[in-house]
């Protein structure tokens, strides 16, 4: 009877894991590229 439940929090913890590893490797990328356009 909690399958909603869970399913709601699977959704929450594994929407932002994409963004956050988008946003860390656009950060990433952009200081790499800095440091080698010097």
């Amino acid at each position: 009877m909690e399958t909603g439940l869970t399913t709601a929090t699977w959704l929450w913890l594994f929407i932002p894991m994409p963004l956050v590893v988008i946003i860390s490797v656009a950060s990433w990328l952009r200081h790499a590229r800095k440091e080698g356009g010097r």
